[in-house]
Formats: C-alpha cells, sequence, structure tokens
C-alpha cells in the first residue's frame, strides 16, 4: 500500500541505531503516537547529499521538538552501517552524533509501502512524510536523488499544518491564515460546490445556494461557523441523523463533510417562502390546517428514526409556491440517539444551568441558543430558540420528542391567532416563564374551542403528559391531500 494524504499511514516496525541511546535496537510508528512525525527516507548512508541534508535536520532538532514533531531517517542500509557512519567523522564522510535516529530498511518493504522504492537502483527516493499525532499523513513530498532538503521549509509547512487554517504561499509564522468565510463570495468554488449567493445565517452556520458540478443540480450549502467549531462533532453527528429521513416534508440532507477545514451539510435547495413569513402574511384556516398536518408528518416520520429536531420554528419550515412545507434545519437533533438512561442522566445533571445563569443569556427572542452546561458530560445545556423552546430545554435539559411536540403546539397556536405564543422582555424572563407558568392554560381562550384540548395537552408541563406527534397528526383537522394555494 502507498501512503496517502489524508489517511493513516502503513505501520512499521524496523530495527535502527541510535546515538541517543545505543541500547535501542528498533523503531516502529507507534512509538511516535500522540506527537508529529517527519519521516525522511534517503537513498545511502556515506553519499555525498545525504551528510548535508539530515545533519542540518539534526541541528534543528530542538526547533521540531517545540513543535511536539520527532525526526526519523530511513534508508536501506544495514544498522551496522549506519553505526560505522553515526561514529565517523564528518570530515571523512560521515555524520558524528546525530539528534534522531536512522532506521534499516535492507529489503525496502517500508519504502514500497511509502512509494518511494526505486527498483532498478534498490534505493530509496528522498521521501519526506510529516504525519500528525493520529497516525495520518499531512503532507509528502518525494523528488529525485540529487537535490537535499531544507529544515527551514519543512518546519514552514509543519508550522502552517499546525494552524488548523488554510495558509498562501510563502506562509509564515507571523501571517494569518486565510479566513474561509470571509472569502465566500459567488463564484467561489467550495469543494464540488460552486458558490451562487448567500440564502441565509444563523447561530451555528451559514447558508448558501450553490450549484453541484458532480451532480449538476442546485443545493443548499450549511457552512458551520467557525467560531462553533467547539460544537462541529455534536453538530455533524446530528445532521447525520437527520439525513436518515426521507420524507416528502423534511428537507433533504445529502452528505456532511469537511472541505478547506469548514464542517459542511449539503441539502435540498428549496424555493419558496418560510412560514413564519407567511403567519405575518395572515394564514386562512384551512391553510393553516394544511401545513399543520405537514409539518406533523415530516416530524412524525423524524421521530419514527429516533431524530429530534429540538430547534423548530416557523424560520424553519420553507414552503414552496405549490404549498408543499419542508421542514429545515435539525440543527439540534440526535439527542435520542443516546441510550435511555444516559440520556436521564445528563438531563439531572443539567437541569440546573439556565436557572443558575439567566443573566449571562441576553440574545434576541428568535436567536438560536447553544449555552451548554460547563459539565461536559453530555451535550445539553439551554438549547434551542427561545420563543420556540420547551419547558425542559429552558432548564437545560436534553431536547426529546416530546419538546417538539411542544413546540408544534407553539406554531399551531402562532399560525391559528397569527400571534407569538410566548413573549416577554428578555430572555431571561421568557425562560423563567417557561419553567414556571402553564403556558397551556393561558393560551386556549385565542382559539377556536375544537381545537383547545389538543392544544392543552401539547402544552402540558410534563414531557410524559405530552401526545406523541403521531397521536397529534391523528387529531389535527384537515385533509392530507389538501395543500395551500397561493
Amino acid at each position: 500500500m502507498n501512503a496517502r494524504v489524508g489517511y493513516p499511514v502503513p505501520e512499521f516496525e524496523l530495527p535502527c541505531a541510535d546515538a541517543r541511546d545505543e541500547n535501542r535496537r528498533s523503531i516502529r510508528l507507534r512509538d511516535h503516537a500522540g506527537c508529529w512525525l517527519a519521516l525522511m527516507f534517503y537513498p545511502r548512508d556515506f553519499s555525498f547529499v545525504c551528510p548535508t541534508e539530515l545533519t542540518s535536520f539534526s541541528a534543528r532538532c530542538l526547533d521540531f521538538a517545540h513543535r511536539n514533531c520527532d525526526l526519523l531517517g530511513v534508508s536501506v542500509d544495514t544498522v551496522a552501517l549506519h553505526w560505522e557512519w553515526l561514529q565517523t567523522p564528518p570530515a571523512e564522510g560521515g555524520l558524528g552524533p546525530m539528534q534522531f535516529p536512522l532506521a534499516s530498511d535492507p529489503d525496502g518493504h517500508v519504502c514500497r509501502d511509502y512509494g518511494v522504492w526505486v527498483q532498478e537502483k534498490q534505493v530509496a527516493m528522498r521521501g519526506l512524510f510529516l504525519i500528525d499525532p493520529d497516525g495520518v499523513l499531512q503532507y509528502k513530498v518525494i523528488h529525485n536523488l540529487n537535490v537535499g532538503r531544507s529544515p527551514d521549509e519543512v518546519l514552514r509547512v509543519l508550522d502552517a499544518l499546525q494552524t488548523g487554517g488554510l495558509c498562501a504561499a510563502s506562509w509564515t509564522r507571523a501571517d494569518g491564515t486565510i479566513d474561509p468565510e470571509r472569502a465566500l463570495q459567488p463564484g467561489r468554488i467550495l469543494g464540488h460546490y460552486r458558490i451562487r449567493h448567500h440564502l441565509g445565517g444563523g447561530t451555528f452556520g451559514t447558508v448558501f445556494a450553490a450549484w453541484d458540478l458532480r451532480l449538476e443540480r442546485m443545493a443548499a450549502l450549511k457552512v458551520l461557523k467557525r467560531n462553533v467549531l467547539e460544537s462541529r462533532d455534536a453538530i455533524l453527528a446530528e445532521a447525520r441523523a437527520a439525513a436518515r429521513v426521507d420524507h416528502p416534508h423534511v428537507c433533504t440532507v445529502y452528505s456532511v463533510s469537511e472541505q478547506d477545514g469548514l464542517p459542511l451539510i449539503a441539502m435540498q435547495y428549496l424555493e419558496g417562502r418560510t412560514l413564519a413569513a407567511l403567519i405575518e402574511q395572515g394564514l386562512s384556516r384551512d391553510d393553516a390546517d394544511v401545513l399543520a398536518r405537514q409539518i406533523a408528518m415530516g416530524l412524525a416520520a423524524a421521530h419514527a428514526q429516533h431524530v429530534v429536531h429540538g430547534d423548530l420554528k416557523p424560520a424553519n419550515v420553507i414552503v414552496g409556491h405549490d404549498g408543499h412545507a419542508s421542514i429545515l434545519d435539525f440543527g439540534l437533533a440526535g439527542q435520542l440517539q443516546m441510550p435511555a438512561d444516559t440520556r436521564d442522566q445528563v438531563s439531572e445533571q443539567r437541569a440546573t444551568v439556565a436557572a443558575s445563569d439567566d443573566s449571562a443569556i441576553e440574545p434576541d427572542l428568535d436567536e438560536t441558543l447553544d449555552h451548554p452546561s460547563s459539565d461536559a458530560t453530555g451535550p445539553c445545556g439551554v438549547t434551542g430558540t427561545p420563543a420556540y423552546m420547551s419547558p425542559e430545554q429552558a432548564a437545560g435539559r436534553c431536547p426529546t420528542a416530546a419538546s417538539d411536540v411542544f413546540i408544534f403546539g407553539l406554531i399551531w397556536y402562532e399560525m391559528l391567532t397569527g400571534r407569538s405564543a410566548l413573549s416577554a422582555d428578555s430572555v431571561a424572563r421568557l425562560l423563567r416563564r417557561l419553567r414556571t407558568e402553564d403556558i397551556g392554560s393561558t393560551l386556549v381562550d385565542d382559539i377556536p374551542v375544537a381545537d383547545r384540548p389538543l392544544l392543552v395537552e401539547m402544552l402540558h408541563r410534563d414531557p410524559d403528559r405530552r401526545p406523541s406527534m403521531e397521536q397529534v397528526l391523528d387529531r389535527l383537522p384537515g385533509l392530507d391531500a389538501a395543500v395551500v394555494r397561493g
């Protein structure tokens, strides 16, 4: 196998000579786990160019050590010849004491694995490989035998790799990295997508309309913001969970990947208006019934796949020109993936997060919160949009399917009345209302008598007392086949 950039490198174990430890007999790749490794293949001991480059790297060994990087040289020469070379003075063609070991690969097996073997000469080309602490190859360069390598250039590349960012040509440690978020302009290509225009943004990311160069179709790209990269793994895992949901009223997630250092979620491109805009314009009762059933069907399908939305709101529902509703942005999905006992334990540990720190949370009521607990045992804390949040989320517990039911109740009320179900002059007061008040009892007088029992049940403070989304769907008014006109 050949070592490939972006993939784990082949394991090896080779005999070696180490001037720092004469008792050392062998060296393995896994000896360097947890640190970087600069692996240098060279053709022969006692050659012309090799002493100049190996001694120059040895002289910079401390510079590599400051970057948590080990050095290792490999050739086809025997260990005995390595020792002879190390013990020969430089004036006589030797190396003298070296600050890193030289390994022996006499049959060229490791050279072949790393793609540097020259069959006709039975030696290795000059190959340099930078391997990260996880054993993944991040950089390689292979060239002819007559040109030596520069430690300054290798250190520059190592510095650039360790930034984790995008580094321009001739980059140095004094330079900043390219900000890909700010560089995402129309026409820019990210992976195999070409940016067309900006669609919107939120707490976790920015959404662009883009053309898929491979499949030749439009897509919506959600690019996660770099200032929330600590939440990246959880968000990407949740997006992958949402990708399992295949339903006409749920926006399809095409892929979850990373391009140019940016986590990227590619989704179905939908044209239309948000439910928030339609509510502001005013919905007829028939249209409200139709859209409510469509949203409920999408949520029921997600819950059947053990996927929770967690941040449902009118802005996260797109209604096409044909009246077809699609739920977007399962941004906090995946909480049901935890075992029930673990989820309950996490919820108990985080139940007092919001109560202890209301004053620290003052964004807009319609802005998604990501206010995790300092306890790192689970992905909870105050998460969601305050104006569309369940009591358990306001108390710092993990969102569940029952949380989606509560939030759907708030949205259904707004669709029927044209008014937001929850209001307050600050996020802290709104969260306190959710934790202490019986929200359902304050809203039922505003809607038709026939709808009140279902709304009260959906807005029950106890999640266990709420109906499932399937049960809600069975009791909602309207016909499945109806569509919104206009």
